[in-house]
């Protein structure tokens, strides 16, 4: 199976049915159903891009009826585009929710055995979800360019390695992020793809000095090289910006837009 749409209580969102039969509740907001006027429209839950924070906790409010958890029931990391993961305990739980100051501080990734939440934002990278049965642990990761190319799915499952779980008995999703179709970039961030990975079929030459970057297949690449079953990846590949109308996309539409929600929990 993969994701698919679903119309909540108020919300459109997407979600995967194989995993929440195994008690996972994993979503993916779109920029419809919220509260906040443009360029912020409608439903942006992100605190940092500048919009009413009066406006953007009252969609946070309608995006936690969908999933009936409280405030304190999840945490928030910074996201700072670097790779730095974090195991959340229950003592932190609330962390980042009402407002930034009390996020996790660097962290672009969250793992957790506990029964919390984890939420991350996005408005063009690619949201990537972990589920290991064995160990009963979901995580988050924040993977734009940076965190690809630092490989920072890796350090998740260096997390579970520390748990005693191995790659492959985990569950990775990949959701909607900019695709290859949309995504071309320059010099200055090929060169690094070239000297981190060995092979580089995700990227393709477009014009002088430029090129098309698939982060779904860089990833996937890396997960695949680390031992994750191939029939336990899932792509979502929906482009957030050839899809406007959906989500927000940080390269069409520019700094002033919102932030769509990530959001995974082991129900106890």
């Amino acid at each position: 199976m993969s994701w698919v749409y679903r119309q909540g209580q108020n919300l459109t969102y997407l979600t995967l049915p194989e995993w929440e039969k195994c008690g996972i509740q994993i979503g993916f907001s779109t920029r419809w159903g919220g509260v906040s006027n443009a360029p912020y429209e409608s439903l942006n839950l992100g605190l940092h891009v500048g919009d009413d924070s009066e406006k953007v906790l009252q969609n946070r409010e309608l995006w936690f009826q969908e999933w009936n958890v409280a405030w304190n029931d999840l945490v928030i990391g910074e996201q700072v585009h670097d790779v730095k993961v974090q195991l959340v305990e229950s003592s932190d739980a609330g962390r980042g929710v009402r407002d930034l100051r009390t996020v996790l501080p660097g962290v672009d990734g969250l793992v957790t055995t506990t029964g919390l939440g984890l939420m991350a934002f996005f408005a063009d990278c690619v949201p990537v979800y972990f589920y290991h049965p064995i160990l009963k642990a979901v995580s988050i990761a924040h993977a734009g360019w940076r965190g690809t190319v630092g490989k920072i799915i890796i350090r998740v499952l260096e997390e579970f390695r520390k748990m005693g779980g191995e790659p492959r008995e985990c569950w990775v999703a990949l959701g909607p992020s900019i695709g290859p179709c949309c995504y071309e970039v320059d010099e200055q961030v090929v060169k690094p793809f070239q000297e981190a990975f060995e092979k580089t079929p995700f990227l393709k030459s477009s014009r002088p000095g430029h090129a098309q970057l698939d982060l779904w297949e860089a990833n996937r690449l890396l997960l695949l090289e680390e031992g994750v079953r191939p029939e336990n990846i899932w792509s979502a590949s929906i482009c957030t910006a050839c899809h406007t109308d959906s989500f927000f996309s940080h390269r069409q539409e520019g700094l002033k837009t919102g932030r769509m929600a990530g959001w995974i929990r082991r129900k106890d």
